[in-house]
């Protein structure tokens, strides 16, 4: 059986019900949510809070990065240790202190976002491989996005078909690793923060679902 380093981890999103600023120093944030017992960690506007403090199981007090004291609070994200595949968890890139290893749906996931997410003629052993999912991440953009949101729909649907034709290639892949389908549920555009969301369930061979969120 092939096992895969993880580096691709599902963290469960804490639904927040509302946030309020308070007077400082240092700037902290009153965050009023569902489940606070298990938090891992704090992003306010993408970036993590130096320190946050658990008052109940709903409350938690969150300071502001010092790089964000003269900005805006756009966005504020409460993530679980709880690594979950769910509508409500969102894909996170790291390497975790301690050396992982995936199998199962969770590789046919890490697999098909490395597909995705690699640009066609990077890889020297198979120029056209990828989906160039990345091309636009930087890039400007006019209008509500659509075109951005359109190409990663396209880039989507290029990687589940790349998937699926190398996997043929190969019958000593076991069912729950082999890409069944792969759909784009949920896609849209946050003009405000310039980011790209989008929800892609991807179901394996022997009929188990995966919900794959990313925010780019």
């Amino acid at each position: 059986m092939a096992i895969d380093f993880q580096v691709a981890f599902p963290q469960e999103a804490i639904h927040l019900n509302r946030v309020k600023i308070l007077r400082g120093p240092p700037r902290t944030l009153q965050i009023i949510g569902d489940d606070f017992r298990a938090v891992d960690e704090v992003l306010v506007n993408g970036v993590k809070s130096p320190d946050s403090i658990i008052i109940s199981k709903t409350k938690l007090l969150a300071q502001v990065p010092d790089e964000l004291l003269d900005q805006n609070v756009l966005n504020v994200s409460v993530f679980s240790r709880r690594l979950t595949i769910t509508p409500r968890s969102f894909i996170r890139f790291r390497i975790s202190k301690t050396p992982g290893k995936v199998t199962g749906i969770m590789r046919l996931m890490q697999k098909y976002l490395k597909i995705l997410f690699t640009s066609q003629g990077t890889d020297i052993f198979n120029p056209q491989l990828g989906a160039s999912a990345m091309k636009n991440i930087g890039s400007t953009f006019s209008g509500d996005g659509r075109a951005i949101v359109q190409n990663l729909v396209i880039a989507a649907d290029t990687a589940t078909k790349q998937m699926i034709a190398l996997q043929a290639r190969d019958p000593s892949i076991p069912a729950d690793e082999r890409l069944l389908s792969a759909t784009v549920t949920k896609s849209g555009f946050n003009k405000e923060e310039g980011t790209v969301n989008v929800e892609i369930e991807l179901i394996n061979q022997t009929g188990q679902p995966a919900i794959t969120n990313l925010e780019l």
